[in-house]
């Protein structure tokens, strides 16, 4: 008698332990988007952004090239903004940790994104600013 007690009071308790643990949840990217884009004083950035779903959040992360692992990584909160015009496809809008604006891009056409300046207009230049979508 004593034993199955025992036993009933071990598995009560290992239950009891393991249902108090928080699940772990590994975050699934909805898209990855990678390219070289332009700098100043560089010969590239090397950008990655992965946006995930349910929480809407980012990752991005950028390399200056040619400058011993200049490296920056961001993370944060993005949303999907209206378009502006029937041609637009949207904007995609990162803000930081203290919700200032980072980072806008407008959605492409084949699935990629450009980088837009800091009024969420089209950069004017002859250089590219565009990031591609990665398969997953």
């Amino acid at each position: 008698m004593r034993l199955l007690t025992l036993s009933a009071l071990l598995t009560t308790a290992l239950l009891t332990g393991c249902a108090s643990q928080a699940p772990v949840t590994e975050r699934s990217p909805y898209g990855v988007w990678e390219g070289t884009l332009p700098c100043a004083d560089c010969p590239g950035i090397e950008t990655r952004l992965t946006l995930y779903r349910a929480p809407d959040t980012y990752t991005l992360t950028e390399t200056y090239l040619e400058r011993n692992g200049d490296t920056t990584r961001r993370e944060g909160q993005w949303e999907i903004l209206p378009p502006t015009d029937p041609m637009d496809l949207g904007r995609i809008s990162l803000q930081g940790e203290n919700g200032q604006v980072v980072r806008m891009y407008r959605r492409l056409p084949e699935g990629g994104l450009e980088m837009l300046n800091r009024d969420g207009e089209r950069i004017q230049s002859k250089l590219n600013y565009t990031l591609r979508r990665k398969r997953l």
